[in-house]
Parts: C-alpha cells; structure tokens; sequence
C-alpha cells in the first residue's frame, strides 16, 4: 500500500508536457501631432487623418509540438492571426519613417487606416540533426533583424517608430506575409542563422497562391559575444529580389507627370535589387532581465529600384534602470533615412529624413505595459514641417 501511495504522490509532482501553446498579444495606441508635419490644403485632399490617431491591434499566435503531441519528434507547427482597427497619423505626421509601426500591421493591400484582418503564418519546421531545420509554408517574413535592445517590426515593447525596429531598405523586398521556406541553422552557443526564399509581393489578407510575384532570397546570421561578462550580439543579413513589379523611380520625371495628370499608374520595373543589413547591441550593465546598453542599425541597398539608399539608427536603453520599478523599460534612439537620388525622387524633391524618439514603458503588471512616447521627425518629402508627435500605448500580453 505505501509504494503505491509514493507512486501516485511522485506522479502529482510531474507537471504534464504541454503541446499547445497559445499567446495573444493586445495593444492599442494613441497618438497626437502637436505641431508640425503635413497640412493645408493639398494635404486634405489626400488625406482625412486628422491631429489624433487611434489604433488598435491583435495577434493571436499558435504552436503545436508535435514530439510532446505524441506524433513525432523535432517538428513545430505554428499559425497567427493579426488585425488592425482605428485610423493613425502616419500621413499627418509626414514621415516616410511610420511613427507608429504596428499601424501597419496586418498589412493588407488597400486597407491602409481601416479595418484589417490576416492569417499572417502557417508554417511547418522540422529539425533534422546536426544543428538544422527546415521550414515552409505562409512566412512572417517580418520577423528578422531583431535586436535585444531596440526591438524588432513586430514588436510593441519598445520604440514606436518604424526606422528604429528594422532597415528601412528591408521594405522593398520584404513582406508581412508570403509563400516561401528555407533553412536555420545552429552553429553553436554563439552563431546561428538562416537561409530562405520566399515570395516578394505582399500576399497578407489575400489568397497567397493567386498574389505570389516575385523571389526574394535572404540569409540572416547572428553573433553573441561578451563584454567584461556582458553580453552583446551582432546581425548581418543580405537580401536579393527578382522579378517583382516595383516604381520605376529612375524614369524620366517629365513623362511620368504627365501620365499622372491623365489619370495613368507610375512606370514599373522588375529590375533586380538588394539590400544589406546589420544590426548590433552590447549591455554595458546587467542583461536583457535587468539592465541597460547601446544599440546601432545600418542598412545600405542599390539605391534604384529601392528607393532607400542607406539608413542608420543608434541608440540607449535598457529595463529595470530605476531600482524600484524592476520591470520597466525605457529607450532613446535617433535615425537617419537616405533616399534616392534618381529622377523620379529628385523632381519630387525627396531630400533625407532625421528623427529621434524617447520611450518609458511603465509595467503596471507582468502582463499590462502602458507606454508614454515623444518623437520629432523632419521629413524627407516636401511642404513638411519638422513634426512633434506624442503618443500613449497599452499593450496586453496573455
């Protein structure tokens, strides 16, 4: 009788293998131009945006591991869902840097400041020894380039703005969601990376079978490192895209004018182009938990047909500075965007684009941040005021 009482007591202690994971992700942000940005009379024939934005978003992600699932072992299937309401100041503020990132996610063709809704991954991965893993299926290809400090595109923890979560020059070439697969590769404690290719035109709230245009191939690969005992990464990825339809910002600017004034679209190209892209971070005290460090991003293209040349963003931050607030989290950060000097651009006067932005994110509880965010941004495009824009986030993480 007593071994099985010891039995049925060492079986209670032994938590369960979970097979499915599930996290939802709520956030809604407000934002106000204070001054500045883009107004007047051509700007409110374009635009009904106004000095107040309201955005709110959603995603629900999913994850099956099929080992703990009693299938078979090393594979992970994973599905999301995002959606988007409410209208930003992304016009209003003037930028071509979004000052409010996650207002343009899930981003689904047309529905730019309305309602959206996208099943944004279905993937498979399956490690197959040796350090590898191969994936396939409805890519988040918005995933890369992420920084423990700074964040990444996908990201609501940190900065709003989009030039300080990602290279800009990543945009020509990269979708939200897309049709692709590739490999990940484990090199050990320190490197890792990938190698994949996946469709360039964004096929996120449509069929992607029927939107597929275009091969976008990437390699992602990280460095760890330490400092006196801290630690640090490095990020370097490269990207090449072909036959994909894109604005031919080379054409000649007399023409295209005057096909725009009769009603006609912008000349196309499926002009092969790259990108590379490099990120960094190193803690200067304590770690990703508690602590605070430097970071830096750097992006460089062909310049034509991707419209941004080069990029550059650098910055502070860190969690836990203050002693009584353990889990909040803060960051200050400055970028620049160089953009094209092709004829199209430079008959628009398209010049570059400074800004910076400084973030305090109060956690009220694990699960609950409230975010208080300024930033100032002098535009690239023309009849722009430099523009001030405060904003306020909540984010609920379940």
């Amino acid at each position: 009788m007593l071994p099985c009482l010891a039995l049925i007591a060492s079986l209670q202690e032994v938590e369960p293998e979970v097979a499915w994971t599930l996290g939802l992700e709520l956030a809604y942000t407000y934002q106000r131009v204070t001054r500045g940005g883009w107004e007047g009379p051509a700007f409110e024939a374009f635009s009904d945006e106004d000095d107040d934005g309201h955005v709110a978003s959603g995603d629900l992600a999913a994850e099956l591991d099929t080992g703990k699932a009693g299938l078979w072992d090393g594979g992970t299937w994973r599905a999301r869902v995002d959606a988007r309401a409410g209208r930003s100041v992304l016009r209003r503020a003037g930028g071509v840097a979004a000052v409010n990132n996650d207002a343009l996610f899930p981003n689904v063709a047309d529905r730019f400041d309305e309602e959206a809704l996208a099943v944004t991954e279905l993937t498979a991965t399956q490690d197959v020894g040796g350090g590898f893993a191969l994936f396939a299926g409805l890519l988040n290809a918005a995933e890369g380039d992420e920084n423990e400090i700074a964040g990444a595109a996908l990201s609501n923890a940190t900065f709003l703005n989009a030039a300080l979560l990602y290279s800009l020059v990543e945009d020509a070439t990269v979708p939200h969601a897309s049709l692709g697969g590739g490999v990940e590769i484990d090199a050990g404690e320190r490197l890792s990376g990938s190698v994949s290719a996946f469709g360039s035109a964004e096929t996120a709230g449509e069929n992607p079978f029927k939107s597929a245009r275009g091969t976008t191939f990437a390699t992602e690969w990280t460095v760890g490192h330490g400092l006196d005992g801290l630690p640090g990464a490095q990020t370097f990825g490269f990207l090449y895209g072909i036959n994909a339809r894109r604005v031919n910002i080379a054409a000649d600017p007399r023409r295209t004018l005057g096909e725009l004034l009769q009603g006609q679209a912008l000349p196309r190209t499926e002009e092969d182009t790259w990108a590379a892209y490099y990120n960094a971070h190193q803690f200067l005290r304590g770690d990703a938990a508690g602590g605070w460090g430097v970071f830096a991003r750097l992006g460089l293209s062909d310049g034509d047909p991707n419209p941004v040349k080069w990029n550059a963003a650098l910055g502070v931050g860190g969690v836990g500075t203050l002693p009584s607030r353990p889990d909040d989290r803060w960051g200050l950060g400055a970028y620049y965007l160089d953009l094209s000097d092709e004829a199209l651009l430079e008959s628009l006067r398209v010049d570059d684009e400074v800004g910076g932005e400084l973030f305090y994110a109060v956690a009220v509880t694990s699960g609950f941040r409230v975010t208080l965010d300024a930033q100032v941004v002098h535009s690239a495009l023309p009849d722009r005021d430099t523009a001030v824009v405060l904003g306020l986030r909540t984010r609920f993480v379940f």
